[in-house]
């Protein structure tokens, strides 16, 4: 199959554009791992998922935009999206991504931290005295 010029540019691009959303990806996975903070084990399986399911993905929009065509300026056109992405809004991703996350649990946990120091109050209202001599009562 023969590429016109504008093809060749049209399929740069699109590769470009695949490039930033594998950033894009890769950065939620960061932020997933600064949050959940894996084991080493665990790291190593998710990376290995993480770079399957990225190859995949790569192959599956090559395929569609290239029609299974693997040619040097595609990846390149991989590399240079991921590269742009990386930096220019990469680092900020993660941090505001790790911040909402933050956010977000606070609101979750909120009323649970509520209830227990609810409990913990009410638990230090309670006298202690008496429990202490039932108990001494019982142990003799």
């Amino acid at each position: 199959m023969a590429l016109t010029t504008s093809n060749q540019a049209y399929i740069f691009l699109a590769t470009v554009y695949v490039g930033l959303l594998l950033g894009l990806l890769y950065d939620i996975y960061r932020a997933f791992r600064m949050i959940t903070k894996p084991g080493r084990l665990l790291l190593a399986v998710f990376d290995l998922l993480f770079w399957i399911l990225a190859a995949l993905f790569s192959f599956a929009m090559l395929f569609k935009i290239n029609g299974g065509e693997i040619r040097l300026y595609a990846f390149i056109g991989l590399a240079l999206g991921w590269g742009i992405y990386s930096l220019t809004v990469g680092s900020i991703v993660v941090r505001f991504l790790v911040k909402v996350y933050e956010i977000v649990s606070n609101v979750i946990l909120w009323p649970i931290r509520m209830i227990k120091r609810g409990i913990k109050w009410l638990a230090n209202k309670i006298p202690r005295e008496k429990f202490t001599k039932s108990e001494e009562s019982n142990n003799v």
